[in-house]
C-alpha cells in the first residue's frame, strides 16, 4: 500500500508541474521554483553562503547572495516570510535533484508523503475495519493527491498537518517521545505556524481535546471522570486563550486580535475584478464577531462543497467539482440516514469530534476569508481528508474488489 499510495502521489506532482508549466505557462509554483531555482545557483557558487542564507530574509546580505550569481527569487515571494520560507525548504531537495523542476518537485513530494503515511499508520492502527474508507479519504483523494504535492505553501501545510496529528498522539497518547518524534513535531508545527498560521486556531483545540479525552478513557471510576472532565475542559481553554491571545506575535496578521479584520480583508481583495468568473461571495460582513458568526453556515458550505460541478471552468476545477458533488451527495445521504448513528458514534469517539471540529473551524476560516475558487480548492485541502473520513466512516463497505459497496441500514 505503501508503494502504491506513494507512486499517485509522484504523479499527482508531476501532473501539478506539467499542468502550470504547459497548460497554464506558469502561476506561483513556476515562481516558487524560480526562487528555488535562484538558492541552487547559490549553493553551487558557494555552499557556506547557501546555508546562511537560511538565516536571513529580505535584507542586504540575501539580495547580495543572489545578485553575485545574477539568479533572483521573485520579489512578492522575497519579501514574504511565507513563501520565502517555502523556497528555502524546498531549495535543500534541488541539491539532490540537481536544480530540476521536476525532480524536486518528486523529492518533496516523497517527504510530504512520508508525512501523509504517518497520519495514514495512525488511522489504519486505530481504524483497522475501516481501511478503503482512510484509503481513499488519505491516500487518493483528487484534491490533496494534486494540490498538496507541488512546490507550495498547500503542500508544506496539508503535509505538517497530517503530521501534527501523527506526532501529538504518537507523543501524549502512545508516550513514544523519542527525539525523531519530537524533532518532526516541531518542524511541522513550526512549518503551520509560519507558511499558514490560521491552520492552528483550528488545529489546536481539535488535538487538545481529543488527546485528553482520549486519555479520559483510560479512566475506569465515574468519579474521577467527573471531578476530571471539567479540569480537562478548563485546561484546553486556558492553553487555547494563551497562545492565541499572549503570544500575538507568533501569528502575525494572523494573531487572534487581527484575524477578523485579516479575513474582511482577504475576503474583499479576492473577489477583484482579475479574477473573473473565478471569484464567487458569501456576501459582506463586518469584521466583528457578531459580523463573521452570521456568515458561518454560508462560508462552511462553501468551503467544504463549491465550487459546485456548474460553477468549474477549467480542468482542475471541474475535477474539484465533481468531487464536491460526490461529497455533498454522500454528506446528505448521512445525515438524512444515519442520524442518530452519527451522534452516537462521535459522542464517543475522540477522534471523530477531533476530525469534526477541524473541519468546522477550519472550513469556516477558509469560507469567510475565500472568494476565490482558485485559492479555495488549495486552502481546502487540510481538513478535507477528515471530513472525508469522517463521512465514509458510516458506510460499510463490502466486496470492495467486486466494486461493490453495501450501506447497512440502521
Amino acid at each position: 500500500m505503501y508503494k502504491k499510495g506513494l507512486f499517485i502521489k509522484m504523479l499527482g506532482g508531476v501532473s501539478f508541474c506539467l499542468i502550470y508549466a504547459l497548460y497554464y505557462k506558469g502561476g506561483d509554483t513556476v515562481n516558487y521554483y524560480q526562487g528555488v531555482r535562484a538558492m541552487f545557483e547559490v549553493f553551487k557558487n558557494n555552499p557556506v553562503k547557501y546555508f546562511e542564507l537560511f538565516f536571513h530574509e529580505y535584507d542586504a546580505f540575501s539580495r547580495n547572495a543572489f545578485y553575485e550569481v545574477k539568479s533572483y527569487v521573485p520579489n512578492y515571494m522575497f519579501k514574504d516570510p511565507r513563501t520565502y520560507t517555502v523556497i528555502k525548504i524546498s531549495s535543500l531537495f534541488s541539491i539532490p535533484a540537481l536544480g530540476g523542476f521536476l525532480p524536486t518537485t518528486i523529492l518533496l513530494t516523497t517527504f510530504i508523503y512520508r508525512w501523509v503515511w504517518k497520519l495514514y499508520s495512525f488511522m489504519i492502527e486505530r481504524y483497522p475495519h475501516k481501511e478503503l474508507a482512510i484509503n481513499i479519504s488519505i491516500l487518493y483523494l483528487p484534491s490533496t493527491v494534486f494540490w498538496g504535492s507541488g512546490i507550495m505553501k498547500d503542500t508544506f501545510a496539508f503535509g505538517a498537518t497530517c503530521y501534527a496529528v501523527f506526532g501529538l498522539n504518537h507523543f501524549f497518547i502512545k508516550k513514544v517521545r523519542t527525539l525523531t518524534v519530537i524533532l518532526q513535531l516541531v518542524l511541522s508545527f513550526y512549518l503551520i505556524i509560519t507558511v499558514k498560521a490560521y491552520i492552528m486556531f483550528a488545529l489546536l483545540p481539535g488535538l487538545l481535546i481529543f488527546a485528553n479525552f482520549e486519555r479520559l478513557k483510560m479512566v475506569k471510576s465515574t468519579f474521577v471522570k467527573i471531578i476530571i472532565i471539567p479540569i480537562s475542559i478548563s485546561g484546553i481553554i486556558f492553553i487555547a486563550n494563551t497562545l492565541f491571545f499572549d503570544f500575538n506575535d507568533l501569528f502575525g496578521k494572523y494573531s487572534a486580535d487581527k484575524l477578523l479584520e485579516e479575513a474582511a480583508v482577504q475576503n474583499a481583495d479576492l473577489q477583484r475584478s482579475v479574477y473573473g468568473s473565478n471569484s464567487f461571495s458569501i456576501g459582506e460582513f463586518e469584521p466583528t464577531l457578531n459580523g463573521v458568526l452570521a456568515k458561518f453556515f454560508p462560508a462552511v458550505n462553501a468551503a467544504i462543497f463549491r465550487p459546485y460541478l456548474w460553477e468549474t471552468g477549467s480542468p482542475t476545477m471541474l475535477i474539484s467539482g465533481i468531487e464536491n458533488t460526490i461529497l455533498a451527495l454522500l454528506s446528505i445521504f448521512i445525515l438524512l440516514s444515519r442520524p442518530l448513528k452519527l451522534l452516537k458514534e462521535i459522542r464517543i469517539d475522540p477522534f471523530l469530534i477531533f476530525c469534526i471540529l477541524f473541519t468546522l473551524i477550519l472550513a469556516f476560516g477558509v469560507g469567510l476569508s475565500t472568494s476565490n475558487f482558485g485559492a479555495l480548492v488549495r486552502y481546502k485541502i487540510p481538513f478535507l481528508p477528515f471530513f472525508l473520513f469522517v463521512i465514509l466512516y458510516f458506510i460499510d463497505f463490502k466486496g470492495s474488489s467486486e466494486n461493490k459497496i453495501l450501506i447497512k441500514p440502521n
